[in-house]
C-alpha cells in the first residue's frame, strides 16, 4: 500500500511540480527570514552559552516539517474525505484502517523529509552550525518521532472536524504553538514556571528536548523515547477508530 500511495504522490507532484517547487524554497526562506533572522538580533546567546543560530537549528527544522506535514494531511483527510474521492476508494480495500492511517503518515512524513533535506542544505549556508555523526543520526530519529506525532495530531483534527473554517483556525492556533511554545525558537526557561511546565509535556515538543538532552550531555532518554513510541501507536490505533466511523456515516 506504502509502494502505491509513494506512486499516486509522484504524480500529484508531476502534475504540480512548479508550485510544488516554490512552497519547498521559499518556506524555509521566509522561516529564516521573518523568524530566525530577528530573534538572532534579541537572543545572542542560548542559556547554556550556544550561539542562538547554532542552537536554533533543529528547531527550525522542526517547525517546517511541522508546517509542510499539514497540506498533505489536510488533503488526504479532509479534502478527500468531504469530496468522496480517493479516500473513500482506499477505504473500500482489504487494508486496515489503522494500516491506511499508518501507511499516510509514513508517505507524508517521506514528503517532508524531502523538503527538509533541501532546507537544511540551503541553511548550511546560512547558519554557522557543526554536528557530528552520531548527533546527525540521533536527529533524525528525533525528527520522525516528532513528524509521527504531529502527523497524528492532523490527522486526528482533519478527521474529527467537517467545517473548513474550523480547521484553518486550530491549524493557525496549532502553528501558534509549534512556533512559540514547543521549544524551537524560545527556550523554555524563558517562560513562567508553572506555564513552562505545561508546555514541556506537550507531545509534539517532547522529541526535541530529547534530542537537546542528548546534543548537550550525550544520553538517551530511553523512557521518554518510549513514551513517544507507545503513544504514536495509540494514536494510530485511535485514528483508525476515528476513520472507521466517519466511513460509515
Amino acid at each position: 500500500m506504502i509502494s502505491a500511495l509513494i506512486y499516486r504522490r509522484l504524480c500529484l507532484w508531476k502534475n504540480h511540480m512548479v508550485p510544488n517547487l516554490f512552497f519547498f524554497i521559499l518556506v524555509p526562506i521566509f522561516v529564516f527570514l521573518l523568524i530566525s533572522l530577528p530573534l538572532k538580533n534579541i537572543i545572542r546567546f542560548s542559556l547554556a552559552g550556544i550561539p542562538y543560530d547554532s542552537w536554533v537549528f533543529p528547531g527550525l527544522i522542526f517547525i517546517i516539517s511541522s508546517f509542510t506535514l499539514y497540506p498533505v494531511i489536510f488533503r488526504e483527510f479532509f479534502e478527500l474525505r468531504i469530496n468522496n474521492k480517493v479516500l473513500m476508494n482506499i477505504s473500500l480495500s482489504p487494508y486496515s484502517k489503522n494500516k491506511i492511517i499508518l501507511s499516510n503518515l509514513i508517505v507524508a512524513c517521506l514528503e517532508t523529509s524531502v523538503m527538509i533535506l533541501m532546507s537544511a542544505l540551503l541553511y548550511m549556508f546560512l547558519i554557522t552550525a557543526s554536528f557530528n555523526i552520531s548527533s546527525i543520526i540521533f536527529f533524525i530519529f528525533c525528527f520522525i518521532l516528532h513528524c509521527f506525532l504531529i502527523g497524528n495530531l492532523y490527522i486526528t483534527f482533519t478527521l474529527s472536524i467537517d467545517n473548513l473554517l474550523t480547521i484553518f483556525y486550530i491549524f493557525f492556533i496549532l502553528m501558534i504553538i509549534v512556533l512559540f511554545g514547543s521549544g524551537f525558537l524560545i527556550e523554555f526557561s524563558f517562560f513562567p514556571p508553572g506555564f513552562e511546565s505545561i508546555l514541556k509535556w506537550a507531545p509534539i515538543s517532547i522529541p526535541f528536548q530529547i534530542y537537546l538532552k542528548f546534543s548537550s550531555t550525550n544520553i538517551i532518554d530511553y523512557l521518554s523515547i518510549f513514551s513517544m513510541i507507545l503513544l504514536i501507536y495509540l494514536w494510530i490505533i485511535v485514528n483508525g477508530q476515528i476513520l472507521k466511523s466517519k466511513l460509515r456515516q
